[in-house]
């Protein structure tokens, strides 16, 4: 019989809370119910009231990760000239994501979005995109603003993966690109992928304003 508490104040978020930071510290196989269970000193009939399974929590888990990328773009004062605006937004978001490896992958994994998406996890996601949307509707028509947000996530996110999988590189002449191009004599230090990511985006954000029409 199991003998721990049944109700433990707001357990949907302790659980959430605490599979994070299993997730962080560990990996995704390290998140349990019953490892949550445990360490959260409750029944496991209670976790079974919040999430069916180990899936439909980490889909909770990733839509936290979302409002956390969202309150970190929110953190800095937004530059007021919409192309400074957009570069700082792509640099914040390769920053939370090369600073939350595991989390993001889960964000952005095959296995969350195969199930049903919740509308916790839709809104989440959609809310971290709105303010990236908005810089570039301030720069371009609507049409090509969608063309554009799905250009620069295209940037960021391939950026953030090579970072976060080891797979950037030094040439010989010093210049960083993928490992398997580059064939480099060693990983990048922080100042060159500081470099890499400031260049990347200042380029993207150039491509993006000289395709406004009258710019």
């Amino acid at each position: 019989m199991d003998n721990k508490a049944y109700h433990h104040g707001n357990l949907r978020e302790e659980l959430v809370t605490e599979a994070m930071k299993v997730l962080r510290e560990q990996n995704i196989k390290a998140v349990t119910l019953r490892k949550l269970s445990n360490s959260l000193g409750v029944s496991r009939a209670a976790l079974y009231r919040h999430f069916r399974n180990k899936e439909a929590l980490l889909t909770a888990v990733a839509a936290l990760g979302f409002r956390m990328m969202r309150e970190s773009f929110e953190r800095n004062p937004q530059p007021e000239k919409p192309e400074y605006a957009l570069a700082a937004i792509m640099e914040n978001y390769i920053t939370f994501a090369t600073g939350n490896p595991k989390l993001y992958k889960l964000m952005f994994s095959r296995g969350i979005f195969s199930l049903p998406v919740s509308e916790e996890l839709r809104e989440a996601a959609s809310d971290a995109c709105s303010g990236v949307t908005e810089i570039l509707k301030r720069m371009k028509s609507e049409n090509d603003s969608a063309v554009s947000i799905n250009t620069a996530w295209a940037l960021v996110h391939g950026l953030s993966l090579l970072i976060n999988e080891n797979l950037l590189a030094v040439n010989e002449d010093g210049n960083t690109g993928h490992a398997l191009i580059a064939q480099g004599k060693g990983n990048p230090s922080s100042k060159q992928l500081a470099e890499q990511i400031s260049s990347s985006v200042s380029a993207m954000v150039t491509g993006i304003s000289e395709t406004v029409p009258g710019s």
